[in-house]
């Protein structure tokens, strides 16, 4: 059998809602040994979240063994402390100085495990003036520049629709604890180390050029709508039977192609359009002209008529992405059997890989799912035990 990437890795979490679970969901997909602790009766708010209660949790707790202890009691903090022995990777993602108050600063957590790679994500870091402001993935998206760029020219800043901060300070979570992981076992230093994410960085370090655009000239990059300077004509279009599609075309070879199929084969030579200054200077004409075309032909026709040459695509909605041929031939979408919902689809592994594949192994479980296993097969606590920590509140 296959080993997984991950195979061997211990992890555990103490997260809560998106980028300190997902960060780790990452990692149980590949393969680690992941323990996620819930503060009982309640557990990870995402449970509590979405339009069907625990169904996001399905999917972003699969692959975890979720036990529940109150960290406030002593005796949870001595229950707490024997799995942080055992770990390799410890992942939180409170305000910080809450874990601190709880009895596990920093300082602590290496008395406790020097090997340990502490992951933490907040909303501005641990240090600085705002470290302990409350930060959600709006206030990362604000503060990183990215509200700033999105939306039409003149209007309001736009959201993206799902909880991208979130999800970026994930991945940066997830590779930097992998990077202090290869450097306590392959470099050989035999220390792990803390690794500090939070929204406002993670968004900050995507802004492309943005920053480096204004302290050479001053520009303040802002909202454009749906096209860009770089690509031309780009954007999202209307087709005549009432559906989007996105249109990138770049570079003077792919213009020309764009132009004979759209019947504008005087653009080529027309110096208005045949280089990227050009084209540039005129942007809303070309895309308006783009328009025009597309609100005059169906969807199907677009992506026929472009085919495999001018990058564009329909924007989809989960139907879409759902009967999608490409994303069947790639079992990209999988179904996975769970406690309360019968077998649902979600989202597969990603990325793919070639000798250590990932694996969905069950779905996000109910609270306390696994406290019998960890708290006796972990910690060598009775059946005895486990029922008094269980009547006193601890887990």
């Amino acid at each position: 059998m296959t080993k997984q990437a991950l195979e061997g890795l211990k992890v555990l979490e103490i997260g809560n809602i998106l980028a300190g679970p997902w960060c780790v969901t990452m990692m149980a997909d590949f393969g680690a040994e992941v323990i996620k602790v819930e503060t009982p009766k309640v557990g990870d708010l995402m449970r509590g979240m979405g339009r069907i209660k625990d169904l996001w949790y399905a999917v972003e707790g699969r692959n975890k063994k979720n036990i529940t202890i109150d960290l406030k009691s002593d005796r949870g903090k001595e229950l707490f402390t024997e799995l942080i022995k055992d770990a390799d990777i410890l992942v939180e993602n409170f305000r910080p100085g809450v874990f601190g108050k709880l009895g596990f600063s920093w300082e602590k957590l290496q008395e406790i495990n020097p090997r340990l790679v502490y992951v933490c994500s907040s909303g501005y870091g641990q240090t600085g003036p705002n470290a302990k402001k409350p930060g959600f993935d709006r206030i990362g998206l604000a503060l990183g520049g990215f509200l700033e760029v999105t939306g039409e020219a003149g209007g309001p800043p736009i959201k993206p629709g799902v909880s991208a901060a979130d999800f970026y300070t994930a991945l940066f979570a997830c590779t930097g604890a992998m990077f202090a992981i290869y450097n306590r076992d392959v470099v050989g230093t035999g220390k792990g180390q803390m690794v500090d994410c939070c929204l406002t960085e993670s968004t900050l370090r995507i802004q492309e050029s943005i920053i480096a655009e204004y302290s050479y000239d001053g520009d303040i990059r802002t909202r454009i709508g749906n096209g860009t300077f770089v690509t031309i004509p780009s954007g999202h279009f209307l087709t005549s039977d009432g559906k989007w599609i996105v249109l990138s075309v770049s570079g003077d070879k792919l213009f020309n192609v764009w132009a004979e199929i759209v019947g504008r084969t005087d653009m080529i030579t027309d110096i208005k359009y045949n280089n990227q200054e050009g084209r540039q200077r005129n942007r809303e004409e070309i895309n308006q002209i783009a328009q025009d075309w597309i609100n005059a032909h169906t969807v199907d026709e677009c992506l026929e008529k472009f085919g495999d040459q001018i990058p564009c695509a329909k924007v989809y909605n989960v139907e879409d992405i759902l009967n999608d041929e490409h994303f069947k031939a790639r079992n990209a979408i999988v179904d996975v059997p769970t406690e309360n919902f019968g077998t649902i689809k979600m989202q597969n592994v990603t990325p793919k890989m070639s000798g250590t594949p990932g694996e969905i192994k069950w779905a996000g479980a109910t609270l306390g799912k696994f406290n019998n296993e960890i708290f006796k097969e972990k910690l060598g606590l009775s059946e005895e035990e486990i029922a008094k920590l269980l009547e006193d509140g601890v887990i």
